[in-house]
């Protein structure tokens, strides 16, 4: 009886930017796709750069030592390499796909010299400084028939898919009217002034950086509903508190979709932690969904099912969980694999055209907010 089983697609990475976030995206590479139930694709880490090819070491001893699950199983042969550049790893023959990790105020020129040295770009979020920069790198992407995505890894949860069918085709809230969705990390008076999150040179504050995940809820519930015809927020609003340096220690801002009369009234802050047991909310005509902790990565949603009434209405819930193993940043990179073996440019779970709205929606709240970054740090800006 002959084996039907198949060598899962390959596909090669150079990681630059050896934080945090890269560790787990490291790790995640490393982890068994059969965790998953994942057999189709796997991923190899050919290799990773630093500014400090010391730091380019000690992560690849830490995180990956032994490659990717692609390795580890064998597929390839070769170990990840240290590069003490960025350079290097963009010109590296064995690597098929860049991972940006690099601060999002280097987005920009990261990116343009990964595609500009002939390969495909997963690019973390925020994509860019601004919607003009962002613009700028598809077109080159598109020019070079190379694939760009932004990580936006929340969009390839299970869990996600499972909201949506809830949503949309079980229709279990009935029609959607407002979405509340709040992401805040006390890092005021946690860290030094120096981080990142602090740092108006490093475009610190809450709006891109936490900002994108509750955004992302209202582009999962709202943009998206077919209901929507993917037509665009309108009546964008925005406030902002801002420290002496300038950037934005409070942002709250709203998006109305008239298709749906519906609005979601989003939120952030550098000041205090958001609530435990929910951050997110999706209120319906028949009921509510409530996702707790972390708005990134949530690992169930609750179901409250009701009648229609004017005041609260007794309701039946509804739990439903969904285990992350690792992260939870491997079902993006599976999502960008099948793309790549496939051909395709973009993915549509995260398209450029949804990353070209989404900057241009934090361009808007940044100028409503009256935060401006100090000069020199966008690369390209739209002409006036």
């Amino acid at each position: 009886m002959s084996s039907t089983t198949e060598k899962p697609y390959v596909l090669r990475w150079g990681i630059v930017g050896c934080g945090g976030i890269s560790s787990s995206f490291a790790k995640d590479l490393v982890l068994a796709p059969s965790t998953r139930n994942v057999s189709d694709v796997a991923h190899a880490i050919a290799a990773c750069g630093s500014r400090s090819l010391e730091k380019a070491e000690e992560f690849i001893k830490g995180n990956c030592p032994e490659g990717g699950c692609a390795q580890v199983a064998g597929y390839v042969k070769s170990k990840p390499v240290a590069k003490g550049n960025y350079e290097d790893v963009f010109k590296h023959e064995d690597v098929d796909i860049i991972y940006i990790g690099t601060p999002h105020t280097s987005h920009y020129v990261d990116c343009k010299a990964a595609l500009e040295s002939g390969k495909h770009v997963l690019l973390e979020k925020p994509a860019t400084l601004n919607q003009a920069e962002f613009i700028a790198l598809g077109e080159m992407a598109k020019s070079k028939k190379l694939f760009l995505m932004e990580a936006v890894w929340t969009r390839f949860f299970p869990l996600v898919q499972e909201l949506q069918d809830v949503l949309f085709k079980e229709q279990a809230i009935g029609e959607i009217r407002r979405v509340n969705s709040d992401f805040s990390l006390a890092f005021l008076n946690n860290v030094p002034k120096t981080h990142r999150l602090l740092n108006p040179e490093l475009a610190g504050g809450g709006l891109l950086d936490l900002g994108p995940y509750p955004l992302v809820w209202a582009m999962l519930t709202l943009f998206q509903n077919p209901k929507n015809e993917r037509s665009p927020p309108t009546n964008i609003t925005a406030s902002m508190i801002k420290d002496e340096s300038g950037i934005d220690l409070f942002t709250n801002w709203t998006l109305d979709f008239p298709k749906l009369g519906a609005r979601a009234a989003l939120s952030v802050t550098v000041t205090v932690n958001s609530p435990k047991d929910c951050v997110t909310r999706i209120q319906g005509t028949k009921g509510e969904v409530v996702l707790p902790w972390p708005t990134a990565r949530p690992d169930t949603f609750t179901i409250r099912r009701s009648q229609e009434g004017l005041r609260p209405q007794p309701y039946v819930e509804d739990i439903r969980t969904f285990p992350i193993v690792g992260t939870g940043l491997h079902w993006e990179a599976d999502a960008v694999a099948r793309s790549i073996r496939d051909g395709r440019l973009e993915n549509e779970k995260m398209p450029i055209s949804e990353t070209i709205l989404t900057m241009g929606i934090f361009d808007k709240v940044r100028r409503l907010g009256g935060y401006v970054f100090p000069d020199g740090l966008e690369k390209v800006t739209t002409k006036k």
